[in-house]
């Protein structure tokens, strides 16, 4: 426990030793306080998440066992639609109303483009780096969990083992009849044409724009809905009224678990990466940081997949997931290698260029 003491931090082995129970958690609740923390200045700490079954499996996962283990009471709260002018007020204005929240890594990018800081080194150390999927632990993000935007389809429609696989599939409106749908956005959609057109997963960018516009006009007369939001998508799956779309894939689940006739196809899926971050400023500095390494531990990261059909960023966290939950989820090891990280960097620098002529290009 030296190492431990002297960065107030703790090791993924002790992290491990917080999943034997209340017991053992309250036992070792004093070694992973750092001096500030004990005290007794930080009493609460506010986590702003996305809401709805995030809340839910973040608090089973992360929030009630922080609490318990180091007697700091988690308020949770829900961002707005686009956190990145939240955090920028809170920080001119040092008035917090939150000390971490979640983000992608788009949103890192918007804000470090600013002339100020605005985030908040998190200083999380991990002693397995390679068990994490590539892009989850940066200098002022902690990764926790990953969503993929993959092919959803009708079994009904198609058996399962002759249903579109990927988006070469997809594009093949012959072979494959049915009703389509794709996310009225740039971001991901561009991606995908470019993929239906050939080019490899792993050099998609920076994006060929133009090429990727004239995929979509082959395309474009078999595209029925371009739906706007995840709720939307469910629905629309879930229906029946479209036989194949594009979908986040834990949108996908939600209707099978529904009882939809549905499945995923991973093959040239694309994912993003869910992350707690702290707003440069934050008087809870060293509690957030407590909080973001508490989370990156493996046992802890299982259980939100019971809520929430995310993958954990920690693969060792398939350890303790039941084989039939992990098939489901896009980090398994036999999902993740045919998923490619979204391009954060690229879409930071163009996403409202673009955003404005995909419009322009759907409504023409």
């Amino acid at each position: 426990m030296k190492k431990m003491t002297e960065k107030g931090q703790y090791t993924r082995r002790d992290a491990l030793k917080l999943g034997l129970g209340a017991a053992a958690v309250a036992s070792l609740a004093p070694m992973i306080i750092t001096r500030p923390a004990r005290a007794a200045e930080v009493k609460t700490l506010t986590v702003a998440d996305v809401g709805g079954a995030y809340g839910t499996g973040f608090s089973k996962a992360f929030y009630q066992p922080f609490e318990e283990a180091t007697g700091i009471k988690i308020i949770n709260t829900v961002l707005g639609p686009d956190p990145v002018p939240q955090f920028q007020m809170m920080v001119d204005t040092k008035n917090y109303l939150f000390d971490v929240a979640l983000l992608n890594p788009e949103h890192l990018v918007r804000l470090n483009k600013e002339p100020k800081p605005y985030l908040e080194d998190i200083n999380v150390t991990v002693s397995n780096p390679q068990d994490y999927v590539p892009g989850s632990i940066t200098k002022q993000f902690g990764g926790v969990s990953i969503f993929a935007l993959a092919l959803g389809y009708r079994t009904d429609t198609f058996a399962s083992n002759n249903g579109p696989q990927n988006w070469v599939d997809f594009w093949n409106a012959e072979k494959f009849k049915g009703r389509r749908g794709l996310w009225r956005s740039p971001i991901c959609t561009l991606e995908v044409a470019l993929m239906a057109d050939g080019v490899d997963p792993k050099k998609l960018y920076p994006l060929d724009v133009d090429r990727a516009f004239r995929s979509l006009d082959k395309i474009r007369k078999s595209i029925d809905i371009w739906w706007t939001g995840g709720a939307q998508a469910t629905q629309l799956l879930q229906s029946g009224e479209l036989d194949m779309l594009s979908i986040w894939s834990t949108r996908a689940q939600t209707a099978i678990d529904g009882g939809a006739p549905a499945a995923i196809a991973w093959d040239q899926g694309l994912y993003n990466i869910d992350g707690f971050t702290i707003p440069h400023g934050s008087p809870k500095l060293d509690a957030a940081r407590q909080f973001i390494q508490f989370c990156m531990d493996a046992k802890r990261q299982s259980l939100y997949t019971n809520d929430l059909a995310c993958g954990p960023t920690n693969i060792k966290a398939y350890e303790f997931i039941d084989k039939k939950k992990a098939a489901l989820l896009p980090t398994a090891p036999d999902h993740i290698k045919q998923l490619q990280l979204i391009g954060a960097d690229y879409w930071g620098e163009h996403q409202v260029a673009l955003t404005e002529r995909f419009e322009k290009w759907v409504m023409s």
